[in-house]
């Protein structure tokens, strides 16, 4: 993976104000460059004659006064406009590498929404997080303190070096005697600053994660007393950063000694041969003050280039980390073809659908299943039997290892997954809800919604009242993740999402799990409305939720379907169902 070519990719759209900066940093470098002549001159032409009060310079007479003014005036002036040219420069510079920034985190946020629950499955959610506000700044790293200061120190070092060679070209060919050090200093520490930066950037990744799931879960650490522990784990994750951390500096900071060694020991060099060369009347005190300025503007970009190339290191361990999400294969792929989907009557048909999350451990094992449009039916069995793992191919959460689901007849992997999803309705276990308002998150699925259609939706959930009695109503805010709410009422507004989107399939996961029996009693009633113009699968460990309610029932074990009927007659069975029953109503 070549990652600086990936990089460059992102600029590309960027050459107009790449070449406004260019041009104006050319401008700021020629400046610079003339900031030591009104002191050379003032140092060779002016104060030699001050005795005579008078200055002759190429015809001109000056008194000392006017020429010692000329001098600072010229100096001030020179520096004002370096400083102009610079500040427009690092302006644009910034807001270039800012608009990268912002390209980059969009598209690494895009693509983790996209990328299907199977990819975050395997991660911790704070680590994506931290790619997304952390890592990603390595892209302005690679502009601000890359690409530009390679260009601005590369220009300089010409330019410098000319002016250099042009007032004294033995000394000017000596300056250059310590590149080769330099360049051994960068090769010794880059591999070593890359791999201290990744190692760096994983712990403080482990560091917010450690960080989010703690607070995330402060009520069972409160509930079970494990305040402590939960500190002394996120110290350990904090311990690991601040080691890895603390190499790093080390690391950086002998770097630096090293290249500032070379660097003195260079201009130390000069600075013994000019004052030798001054000594023996060959070079003037001026022209060795502006030539060790000169120097000084060499040096400079030498040294930063070693610390840019130690900077890039430390970005590309940053980037490479972002490519990783970016690179990471869909295993939900889209079809190239795909098809959007048009409102589908409902039939719903699995055909010997095989399915694990890890390939040595099956879940479904050859379902085959036909739901009819309109129809209900109910999915029911033991912890672990497939049943929410059945619910969630059909939106395709996730796809099949073998055979396929149909809509209609037609596979829907020939659609694509926004257009299947906005034909369902659904209601979790564990109902998600977002941080904003209640009528945000009953609007969630369906934007557009009128505020009388969120209402009506809310009546039908069993929502309204308790929802009226807020202080703002549909206004109160839920608070992350609905933590304002108790779990009944964030059920409630789940329901009342998936009503209000009326999609003509409804899939239901324990619907009514954290609800009181006199709740669930109302909703049912809703639902028996409801799912009359919908085919519904509901799945539940209460039975007397759906016996009666389903068309069908299924009972599933150890994914496969084992029972199938209505409630009355899977209980004349004395099967499996029959045994549920009997244990759920003793």
């Amino acid at each position: 993976m070549n990652i600086y070519r990936r990089v460059a990719e992102y600029y590309r759209s960027f050459s107009g104000l790449i070449a406004v900066a260019l041009l104006i940093m050319i401008i700021s470098i020629g400046f610079n460059a003339l900031k030591p002549w009104p002191i050379k001159w003032l140092i060779d032409d002016i104060l030699p004659q001050a005795t005579i009060g008078v200055v002759h310079w190429h015809g001109i007479t000056f008194s000392l006064a006017e020429a010692i003014t000329a001098a600072c005036t010229v100096y001030i002036l020179t520096f004002l406009l370096h400083g102009a040219t610079s500040v427009a420069n690092n302006y644009l510079l910034i807001r270039i590498g800012l608009d990268a920034l912002l390209r980059v985190r969009t598209q690494l946020y895009s693509y983790l929404q996209y990328l299907p629950l199977h990819f975050h499955d395997r991660r911790r959610s704070g680590d994506s997080t931290f790619r997304v506000a952390y890592d990603s700044q390595a892209i302005q790293t690679f502009f601000n303190r890359g690409f530009a200061t390679i260009i601005s120190s590369f220009l300089t070092l010409i330019l410098t070096f000319f002016l250099m060679f042009k007032m004294n070209a033995h000394l000017a060919l000596v300056s250059l005697s310590v590149v080769p050090f330099l360049w051994l200093s960068i090769l010794l520490f880059a591999k070593k600053i890359r791999n201290e930066s990744a190692l760096l950037q994983q712990e403080e990744s482990d560091v917010l994660s450690r960080a989010q799931e703690g607070l995330t879960s402060i009520r069972i650490v409160h509930a079970f007393g494990r305040e402590e522990f939960e500190v002394k784990e996120f110290e350990k994750e904090a311990r690991h950063s601040y080691n890895a951390n603390l190499q790093l500096t080390l690391t950086n900071v002998f770097s630096s000694l090293i290249v500032g060694l070379v660097t003195a020991v260079g201009a130390a060099l000069i600075l013994y041969l000019g004052a030798h060369e001054v000594a023996r009347g060959t070079l003037k005190v001026g022209d060795l003050w502006v030539f060790l300025a000169y120097l000084a503007s060499l040096y400079a970009p030498l040294e930063q280039l070693s610390y840019t190339a130690w900077s890039l290191e430390g970005a590309a361990a940053g980037m490479q980390r972002v490519f990783e999400i970016l690179d990471a294969e869909d295993s939900v792929p889209e079809s190239k073809i795909a098809k959007p989907m048009i409102r589908p009557q409902g039939r719903i048909t699995f055909e010997s659908v095989y399915f694990g999350y890890e390939s040595e451990r099956p879940i479904l094992k050859g379902l085959s299943l036909e739901v009819e449009a309109g129809e209900t039916v109910a999915i029911v069995g033991g912890t672990g039997a497939g049943k929410t793992t059945l619910l969630s191919l059909i939106p395709r959460f996730y796809d099949p290892v073998a055979g396929r689901i149909l809509i209609d007849g037609a596979d829907i992997k020939e659609f694509s997954k926004k257009s299947v999803r906005s034909h369902q309705a659904i209601v979790l276990q564990d109902t998600l809800l977002l941080s904003g308002t209640i009528e945000e998150n009953i609007a969630y699925g369906r934007p557009g919604a009128t505020s009388a259609e969120i209402i009506l939706a809310a009546q039908e959930a069993q929502a309204y009242e308790f929802i009226s009695q807020l202080p703002h109503g549909f206004k109160t805010s839920v608070g992350e993740r609905g933590v304002r709410l108790s779990g009944g009422q964030k059920q409630r507004i789940g329901i009342a999402r998936a009503f209000l989107k009326k999609a003509p399939i409804l899939l239901l996961d324990e619907p009514t799990s954290a609800l009181d029996l006199e709740t669930e009693s109302e909703i049912m009633e809703t639902l028996k409305q409801l799912v009359q113009r919908q085919t519904t699968i509901i799945i539940t460990h209460r039975l007397s939720t759906v016996h009666h309610l389903a068309h069908r029932i299924i009972v599933l074990e150890n994914g496969k379907m084992i029972e199938s009927g209505t409630g009355e007659e899977l209980l004349k069975k004395e099967g499996l169902y029959s045994r549920l029953w009997r244990a759920g109503n003793c």
